[in-house]
């Protein structure tokens, strides 16, 4: 697949076959060789930037291959500070392309100093020969988290998350004042503002992802999830507000255009539709990017609300939608005959639970906007079949986005979006 951005020239060639020479040039520079590579993430932003995470086998110094996570990243103005610097002459002139192996993320400083028991050991003051560390998630130049546990690993001594060192001091101050507001987020138990370190306790208890695999009747109703709303809107943050869903997704749907170009004409249509609608105000705390991972749930009570760094002034329909549009998707990629059925039919009373608090037609739009959204993770991903599971969840897009516009033409959107 060639992704063709003329701001972003070099992305042609990352998410491309030319993904191998430019990774192959440095590593041979470093007296290795490179044996394969294959894209796993790609965060790709028209016009502005692209990063691709790869794994790859790679070869040091003629000894035995092993696996190794690469990133490539290039901008609109060229190569990240930090990385090695890889050049391209190309027709249309040189194309810079920044590279760089785990754990030397360019911003990410402080992973290196928490990659290993020993380093964790010194920064916890516990034994390393008790631990073991885990790697659960990495997103160049964003955010690492690593989960520390015991040499068994059944028992979970806390996570360090690793983020930009500037980023710390208003994450920790998030997780406290959502805190006071009885949001039950990780507590924070130690900061590194140097290495850009956060050590958090961790919460005990499933995931809604995990239970709505195959656990009915744990289910937290709609009155829960607005109880934690209610603690989100009783929180004053001094933060960033949160972009609107609708804003979002019309950038969404223009990258999916340029990405899966036989959905163009749905996904131009759509964008249009986001954009000609009404943004409404940020005139509460949310969480941002609420979802079925983000919660810890007990015996239908939410115990737990994870990944609260970007929590912020923004509208509260868009938690909610994110959150169905999140169900809706596990519907569409993939669920078993039987689960899917069950989250589909829990999504739907999700959604007509909140008509009191939301407007039900305008919910609707907001998780049209969501699965653009969310349509984004299958490419970013590479995922077997990644272009059925984009086609699928636009289609499904468009159906709510209709359904709205329908329901209520007086709201200001184009009557031409009919979609």
């Amino acid at each position: 697949m060639i992704v063709d951005d003329p701001a972003v020239p070099a992305a042609r060639h990352l998410v491309g076959p030319g993904a191998f020479d430019v990774l192959r040039l440095p590593i041979e520079a470093a007296g290795g060789r490179l044996d394969d590579c294959r894209p796993v993430d790609v965060q790709f932003r028209p016009g502005s930037d692209v990063i691709v995470q790869y794994t790859a086998h790679v070869s040091w110094q003629g000894g035995p291959s092993k696996r190794e996570t690469l990133v490539a990243s290039s901008t609109f103005g060229g190569a990240p500070d930090g990385t090695v610097v890889v050049t391209a002459d190309t027709p249309s002139g040189p194309v810079d392309v920044g590279v760089w192996r785990w754990p030397f993320d360019p911003v990410l400083r402080g992973i290196e100093h928490v990659t290993s028991a020993s380093s964790v050991g010194r920064l916890l003051d516990l034994d390393p020969d008790d631990i073991s560390v885990e790697v659960v998630a990495y997103r160049p130049t964003q955010r690492t988290v690593i989960k520390v546990s015991s040499a068994l690993g059944d028992v979970v001594h806390a996570y360090i998350k690793v983020v930009a060192p500037d980023a710390v001091r208003s994450i920790a101050q998030r997780h406290a004042a959502l805190r006071s507001a009885d949001v039950p987020a990780p507590l924070v138990t130690a900061t590194d503002e140097a290495l850009g370190l956060l050590v958090l306790e961790p919460l005990v208890g499933p995931t809604l992802r995990n239970l709505v695999k195959g656990t009915p009747g744990t289910w937290p109703s709609c009155d829960e999830f607005d109880r934690i709303g209610d603690g989100f809107a009783a929180t004053t943050l001094d933060a960033p507000a949160v972009a609107s869903k609708l804003t979002d997704a019309a950038l969404h749907a223009r990258m999916l255009a340029l990405v899966a170009p036989e959905r163009r004409a749905t996904l131009e249509v759509l964008a249009e539709c986001f954009e000609s609608a009404p943004v409404p105000p940020s005139d509460v705390t949310i969480h941002g990017d609420l979802h079925d991972a983000q919660l810890i749930v007990v015996d239908g009570e939410i115990r737990g609300v994870l990944d609260v760094d970007d929590a912020g002034p923004g509208a509260a329909i868009d938690d909610r939608a994110k959150l169905i549009a999140q169900l809706l998707f596990r519907v569409d990629a993939g669920a078993s005959d039987a689960a899917a059925v069950a989250v589909a039919d829990y999504a739907e009373s999700l959604r007509h639970a909140s008509a009191p608090r939301f407007d039900a037609d305008l919910l609707d739009l907001h998780i049209a906007a969501c699965l653009v959204g969310l349509a984004t993770g299958p490419f970013q991903l590479q995922s077997t079949g990644w272009r059925d599971t984009v086609a699928t969840l636009v289609d499904r897009a468009s159906q709510l986005a209709m359904r709205e516009l329908s329901a209520s033409p007086h709201r200001g959107l184009r009557t031409t979006c009919a979609v």
